[in-house]
């Protein structure tokens, strides 16, 4: 089951890229196996533990410091805000951001079922944190693109000429 383990990551890998160029086929993909990654890891057996739900200041200032988690769902956010044609109007980002936040909470109850990792919503701190950090790049690129008229490359402008040429 290790093999496949790494095989969904990869292939999450791959599909989340692809989902940056708001692909959502690659999207939907994405998070589908990303749901399955902590069964598929722990053999399918299903060992439920209970989820932390209550912490303390301390507690919260210190999963700060998870920094894979704040790069993941940054990168996360920009994959959601893409699928909105990354409109940062109020309605998709406000679902871009929700949809990352659901995301974080269903992963940590994945973890909960499985018994891979730990279940603590105080991670979902550090995800709200990598979603701010998701608008804020997304934000500095989509005003850099309208700025210089960027385009990336292999994608046609809206009156039809291609891109960057």
């Amino acid at each position: 089951m290790a093999s496949l383990a790494i095989a969904i990551s990869i292939l999450t890998t791959v599909l989340g890229i692809i989902a940056l160029f708001g692909k959502r086929w690659a999207y939907v993909s994405f998070v589908v196996l990303g749901l399955l990654y902590f069964p598929v890891s722990a053999g399918f057996k299903f060992e439920p533990k209970g989820c932390q739900w209550v912490f303390d200041l301390p507690l919260a200032l210190h999963s700060m410091r998870n920094f894979p988690h704040i790069i993941l769902f940054a990168f996360f956010f920009a994959m959601t805000s893409a699928q909105f044609r990354y409109d940062l109007s109020r309605k998709p980002l406000v679902l871009s951001a929700a949809a990352a936040l659901l995301m974080g909470l269903l992963i940590e109850f994945d973890e909960g079922l499985t018994g891979q990792h730990h279940c603590r919503m105080r991670d979902l701190i550090p995800d709200s944190a990598g979603i701010l950090l998701g608008i804020g790049t997304v934000w500095v690129l989509k005003t850099i693109r309208s700025r210089w008229d960027f385009t990336f490359p292999f994608r046609r402008r809206k009156d039809g000429s291609p891109g960057n040429v």
